[in-house]
């Protein structure tokens, strides 16, 4: 059982399941390694997430054959539940007979109508016979909602529907808000996170108990790997901000915005809100941010960072970004200097209340201290067997 509201946190469902957004999963699905995908199901485990997202869709395959396949192994190798994502009530069908709990299904529309022949009405006879839970995306006939008012009409039409016609409790239904890369360059896209952020809030204003969902990572898609992990993370942690209640991402590629460089913050800040003025454009400066740099240069250089800290101050930062190698290391040289309760009092316990400082103010968010909290566990347990 996972509940759809997380204390102090967003829902975090794993996005690495998804035979379109992970190059791993599709090669292991095509290849029959079903393992190998029940393997990348339990990684997403590991790193925080709290429901998988399902999506075996590809040009070719038989995909009520993989949906069959993969959901009943799933069923019982995952402790996670799962979103089933596909546009074919056929898939969706094969996906949630196999499952004993209950299940999301990802997603309903309004892009060819609500008629007796619409898909609409195909997969929400599914989800009503199923019991599950439903993302709604804003997409109407007109096509994808792009500004706050287009979203928030579109919005409210299905949670209507779902609640009138289909008998279905609001808090059953995440909207999906919808948003767009604001990276390409082209005028027409650069204020779609805003768009997106003013969205949510008004649909959380307007519909009490409604959830709301996201795919976060199509906000930086076309960056490089690095770019994409810090404008993804501020970015997400703007929508949550605003009402966000559940993101499609992988939790291992959000990082707390306490632990971003400012630039690079403040540079993202400025894109996600469009914030140009003379003579600065944030996105020419984000990509010169990260020109050149890779995942591994950004882990590098944080532990740079750290290396460059004094011992206690370096402790402490251990705590506060949950980063555990090299803690035994340090406190091996704090223990030729000081006594182990000593270190616990004075040095480690200000990390974790640096930590508490940060989630009471909104910029660092349950997962992330729940990290800190196994750095300190282990570090008490090093110094005090």
């Amino acid at each position: 059982h996972v509940p759809f509201s997380q204390d102090a946190s967003y829902l975090a469902i794993g996005e690495r399941t998804n035979a379109n957004g992970s190059k791993v999963f599709r090669e292991a699905m095509l290849a029959g390694r079903w393992e190998e995908c029940v393997e990348i199901a339990r990684s997403q485990v590991r790193e925080g997430a709290h429901l998988l997202d399902v999506c075996i869709d590809y040009v070719g395959r038989d995909g009520v054959a993989d949906m069959r396949e993969l959901a009943f192994r799933l069923a019982t190798a995952s402790t996670l539940p799962l979103m089933l994502d596909s546009t074919e009530p056929a898939v969706l069908a094969a996906g949630l007979e196999m499952l004993g709990g209950r299940a999301v299904v990802n997603s309903v529309n309004f892009e060819d109508g609500d008629g007796p022949d619409s898909r609409f009405t195909k997969i929400m006879g599914l989800v009503r016979e199923h019991g599950a839970a439903v993302v709604a995306l804003t997409i109407d006939e007109r096509g994808q909602a792009r500004d706050a008012d287009w979203k928030v009409r579109v919005a409210g039409r299905l949670i209507e529907q779902l609640t009138g016609d289909w008998g279905m409790n609001v808090g059953d239904i995440l909207i999906d808000c919808l948003t767009f890369p604001i990276a390409t360059g082209q005028e027409e896209t650069r204020g779609d996170a805003i768009a997106t952020i003013e969205a949510i809030e008004r649909v959380k204003t307007a519909y009490p108990g409604v959830r709301t969902t996201l795919g976060v990572s199509n906000v930086s898609f076309g960056l490089n790997p690095a770019a994409r992990v810090v404008l993804n993370s501020v970015f997400l942690h703007e929508a949550v901000k605003a009402g966000l209640d559940s993101a499609i991402v992988s939790p291992a590629k959000i990082v707390p915005v306490a632990q971003i460089p400012d630039e690079q913050r403040q540079v993202a800040l400025d894109l996600v809100y469009d914030r140009r003025r003379e003579g600065y454009d944030p996105l020419a400066r984000f990509m010169d941010l990260f020109e050149g740099v890779d995942v591994a240069q950004m882990r590098a250089g944080r532990a740079a960072r750290l290396a460059g800290l004094g011992l206690w101050e370096r402790l402490q930062a251990r705590i506060v970004e949950g980063e555990r190698k090299g803690l035994e290391q340090d406190l091996d040289e704090a223990l030729a200097l000081r006594p182990a309760l000593e270190i616990i009092n004075d040095v480690l316990l200000e990390g974790m209340k640096t930590v508490g400082e940060l989630f009471g103010s909104g910029q660092m968010q349950l997962p992330f201290v729940l990290a800190s909290a196994e750095v300190m566990k282990a570090a008490v347990g090093y110094l005090q067997p």
